[in-house]
């Protein structure tokens, strides 16, 4: 009996959240299945680290979204039990609810509908402030992914191998996808750049979903010639031309 009252007071939950995604206007652009973009967005980074606290600020900046936006979401999630609302000092901590009956659930749906991109951008959110670019690329951005396909990410900044895959590590098991990540420093990645090395200058004309920056500091990092002719080169297989 307890285990039926349980899970009726996780759908009624649900009921109370999915109802009101997408009502504003603004919210209703770039929707991905049950999720409007800033739902989607603040639920992906919230249960990627469902152990760490954000304050609304720092929230809505890793989130990408509008701070008013952010604070609309978490207070409607909080009513909820989705989320928790923590006082420290004198800021506000926003926190995934372990304790909801319908967490388990919710995190896999919210992991599912979610999509690898926001998956992977809330598993870097951390490192933010060291990373100046970061995009899938290979079968994912194309469009061309079959039951084995990896997910190939490149990053460029102050980051080491090391803690890229480790921050990766939860989007991965979240994906049950093997995730590749390749990191460069920015003199590096620039100096490989210039010297036309065939892996980055290949990457500069292929499909990308960018995770942090975009294809304006793709071209600030990029020399003059390549940022020019960044959508002109042919799109081919990046696995190829990183043997190669």
């Amino acid at each position: 009996m307890q285990v039926w009252r349980r899970r009726l007071r996780g759908v009624l939950i649900l009921c109370t959240i999915v109802p009101s995604m997408g009502t504003r206007p603004q919210e209703r652009e770039s929707t991905s299945g049950l999720f409007g973009k800033t739902r989607r967005a603040v639920l992906a980074l919230l249960f990627a680290h469902p152990d760490e606290g954000f304050y609304l600020r720092e929230l809505a900046r890793l989130a990408g979204v509008a701070t008013g936006a952010a604070q609309r979401e978490v207070r409607r999630l909080a009513e909820a039990g989705i989320v928790q609302r923590r006082v420290r000092g004198n800021n506000i901590y926003y926190q995934a609810n372990r304790g909801s009956p319908v967490f388990g659930e919710l995190q896999g749906l919210v992991l599912k509908t979610c999509g690898a991109a926001d998956v992977l951008r809330a598993s870097l959110a951390p490192l933010a402030s060291r990373i100046r670019f970061a995009a899938i690329y290979g079968s994912v951005a194309r469009g061309a992914v079959r039951a084995s396909s990896d997910i190939d990410v490149i990053a460029v900044g102050d980051v080491s191998l090391a803690e890229l895959v480790s921050a990766l590590a939860p989007a991965q098991q979240a994906l049950q996808r093997e995730i590749n990540p390749t990191i460069y420093p920015t003199a590096e990645f620039r100096a490989k750049l210039a010297a036309r090395q065939h892996f980055l200058t290949s990457l500069v004309g292929t499909p990308l979903i960018f995770l942090w920056g975009d294809e304006h500091e793709l071209a600030r990092l990029a020399p003059s010639r390549l940022a020019r002719r960044a959508h002109q080169q042919p799109r081919r297989d990046l696995r190829s031309a990183r043997r190669g």
